[in-house]
């Protein structure tokens, strides 16, 4: 999906008179479900009006861009689309809305993990996700709130509340879950668990490209426990490095300046032998060094915008 096409999905339905169901999330035992938040009818248009103002401000900035998952930044501010699959189906909770029956009671406030909202025109819909946290909850169990009353005299609030805020964490279309909180996946939806599925995926391939001695540095890089290297794993995967010629490209790693005292070639493979050089080969899927025509500098890019040819 490109930014305009999610601009224009999601202005389609902001644009005109949408309907808006609102739902609390809840976690029982690290499993997702949804209960329906009732509202009256002073609730439901500020609701409407925080979610819509945040879709502007953020999601239809003029400023706003999108990538596909596979170029996580850890040091980039956009938005990334991670389309879900039967491999990773983290809001696979949200198809049972029409099924649900039952409410949000004060029961359920210890299980609340965050609010979902159904925008919808006919049976063209999209859902916002919000996480809730700790500042966003009132608990009455633990602490004596008071509340002004009509009177003007201070009386027990008898209620837990809970705060609606204005953002949005991830914005769900279809299979796609466009977000910026890549921290909130990895914390609540498990995107650590699909970062290593496709950088696992990506190690198969250099395997059939039967280019390495061996393929050890490269699943000790996968199961670091930070995700960086996996992360970087992950974006190679649709290098178009696999596709060349294996004695072309062997051929090009012994001349190239950057590459011929990095990668050591020995009978027709590249001897990885450490973690270093199992970096140096992913770099070199990726393509990451770029040269500046102007400067004549070298630079270590993680993400590239292809440029049309002059």
């Amino acid at each position: 999906m490109t930014i305009a096409e999610m601009q224009a999905k999601v202005k389609q339905i902001i644009d005109d008179e949408y309907g808006m169901s609102v739902y609390a999330v809840l976690n029982n035992d690290n499993t997702l479900s949804i209960v329906r938040f009732l509202f009256d009818d002073k609730l439901k248009p500020r609701i409407g009006e925080i979610l819509e103002t945040t879709l502007r401000s953020y999601y239809l900035n003029e400023d706003a861009q999108l990538e596909s998952s596979d170029n996580i930044d850890d040091n980039r501010k956009t938005f990334y689309e991670i389309i879900q699959s039967e491999e990773y189906y983290p809001f696979a909770f949200l198809d049972t809305y029409n099924s649900v029956a039952a409410s949000y009671s004060e029961q359920d406030i210890d299980h609340v993990l965050g609010f979902a909202f159904r925008l919808n025109v006919n049976d063209t819909d999209i859902w916002l996700y919000q996480q809730v946290v700790y500042p966003q909850m009132i608990k009455r169990s633990k602490h004596l709130y008071a509340m002004l009353s009509k009177d003007r005299v201070y009386t027990v609030l008898d209620r837990d509340i809970l705060k609606i805020e204005s953002k949005i964490d991830c914005l769900i279309i279809g299979k796609s879950i466009i977000t910026s909180r890549i921290d909130l996946m990895q914390k609540s939806f498990h995107f650590e668990s699909f970062v290593r599925k496709e950088a696992t995926k990506t190690i198969l391939l250099i395997s059939d490209m039967e280019l390495v001695d061996n393929l050890d540095r490269f699943i000790a890089l996968g199961d670091r426990k930070s995700l960086t290297n996996a992360k970087k794993l992950m974006k190679a995967k649709r290098s178009p490095v696999f596709r060349m010629n294996k004695d072309m490209l062997l051929d090009k790693l012994r001349t190239l300046p950057r590459y011929k005292d990095k990668l050591e070639i020995q009978n027709g493979k590249i001897r990885i032998g450490s973690q270093k050089q199992a970096i140096e080969f992913i770099k070199m899927l990726n393509d990451s060094i770029l040269r500046s025509e102007l400067t004549d500098t070298e630079y270590d890019s993680t993400v590239k915008i292809e440029l049309p040819p002059l």
